[in-house]
């Protein structure tokens, strides 16, 4: 089979207006919240490897670079989370069978479920395949768009990021079924948060 290059994109540059603060550095198992992901991606090879980020940007940064994720910064965030996609694929290796677009604060994501994702993806062999982790038919992230979408994603707008793709082409998707729910957990309210330190230890 042969060897096929990804792109890794990590989406970290919300507002966080539910959280009411910066959630990603809020501490989690004795680190960042935002630390967990970056961690579970440095174990795989990537292509290329961005978080796209915000405000503290020295902070954030910083962080990044301690786990060799490159940071680029979104002045125009507030305008959705389409403008992070559009500004990290721009910043992308050249040349990429696919791009798998990961959230920041889903610090429960597992070696697993990206490996899992992957074997669909290269499975799939299609030139056009879309690969999209479900729970009880909820489709949630890490989701890998392959290189075709690429211009596509350099245009989307708002806040509804890739999944305005999937759902103009249903027929490209490809539905990954997970047994469990915790990967897909994320932090958009405290509660969610609090949730998530009673599961990391």
């Amino acid at each position: 089979m042969r060897k096929l290059r990804f792109g890794a994109v990590i989406l970290a540059a919300g507002t966080a207006s539910r959280m009411g603060q910066q959630k990603l550095l809020l501490p989690l198992a004795g680190k960042p919240l935002l630390a967990h992901i970056l961690g579970t991606i440095g174990a795989f090879e990537w292509a290329d490897c961005i978080a796209v980020i915000g405000e503290p940007e020295s902070e954030l940064a910083e962080l990044c670079r301690q786990y060799q994720v490159c940071p680029v910064f979104n002045p125009d965030r507030q305008r959705g989370q389409a403008s992070s996609i559009v500004l990290a694929v721009k910043q992308l290796a050249l040349n990429l069978h696919g791009i798998m677009f990961f959230l920041g604060d889903q610090p429960l994501v597992s070696g697993e479920l990206i490996a899992a994702i992957v074997a669909r993806f290269q499975q799939l062999a299609s030139n056009e395949a879309i690969v999209v982790p479900c729970y009880r038919q909820q489709s949630y992230s890490p989701v890998l768009f392959s290189g075709f979408w690429r211009s596509s994603l350099e245009k989307l707008e708002g806040d509804t990021g890739g999944r305005q793709i999937i759902r103009q082409h249903p027929e490209w998707v490809s539905k990954l079924d997970w047994p469990e729910p915790e990967p897909f957990y994320d932090a958009d309210t405290w509660e969610e948060y609090q949730r998530l330190k009673q599961r990391v230890k």
